[in-house]
């Protein structure tokens, strides 16, 4: 395997087996108290996270772009696991970029869009800035977008153990609240995932090309 650039792919937390068991922390799920959503009125953070990335993969293998889903189809395997199997394959290619994906929660009834990088200037900064100006321009018009500008750029900083321990540039992104109800109405809709996943291939391309 000796690649010039490679995607790496993280649908965060677990997702749904085939018992219909949700295989991950209870924090990563809300019941609504209307609507239908992954099991009735139950939305599954785990399950949303694999659409959106999935839809990405499909997008990228259609345009040729050399991509790996570092999470597993259901399990919520060890971050760990997933950060090294990215920087394992990372060192077989010239340039790579890692993704994680995610909805937000916060029990305070909060809504809108995130992405994050580790704390200080790095070399995600630039990447992470490119991802939130594309789903700024295709989708600002019908989200909050919640940037942090507090240092020149619109992204949030934390130290998440995926963008903290991988060797090449990461970002993780927070789709909107799933906790809120017209956050998570947004999140079911397909057009909308549709929109964050063209975004995301968008700043794909652009990084590859820069």
């Amino acid at each position: 395997m000796n690649k010039s650039f490679l995607v790496f792919l993280d649908a965060g937390h677990g997702a749904l087996d085939a018992k219909g068991n949700y295989v991950t922390a209870p924090s990563k799920q809300f019941q609504h108290t209307q609507g239908v959503f992954h099991k009735g009125s139950w939305f599954y953070e785990g399950v949303w996270d694999r659409t959106l990335t999935n839809r990405v993969a499909s997008k990228l293998a259609q345009l040729g772009i050399d991509h790996l889903i570092v999470s597993h189809e259901y399990l919520d395997t060890p971050l760990a696991y997933r950060v090294d199997m990215a920087n394992w394959y990372a060192k077989r290619a010239s340039k790579s970029l890692y993704i994680s994906n995610h909805a937000n929660a916060s029990g305070a009834n909060a809504r809108g869009f995130e992405v994050y990088t580790t704390p200080g200037k790095t070399g995600s900064d630039a990447v992470a800035e490119l991802h939130y100006n594309n789903v700024k321009e295709l989708l600002g018009n019908r989200i909050t977008m919640r940037p942090d500008n507090s240092d020149g750029d619109s992204d949030r900083e934390a130290n998440f153990y995926v963008i903290r321990k991988t060797v090449m540039p990461a970002f993780l992104v927070e789709h909107l609240f799933f906790d809120n109800f017209e956050d998570a109405k947004l999140l079911m809709d397909d057009e909308i995932v549709d929109y964050f996943a063209e975004a995301q291939v968008r700043t794909i391309i652009q990084y590859m090309e820069s």
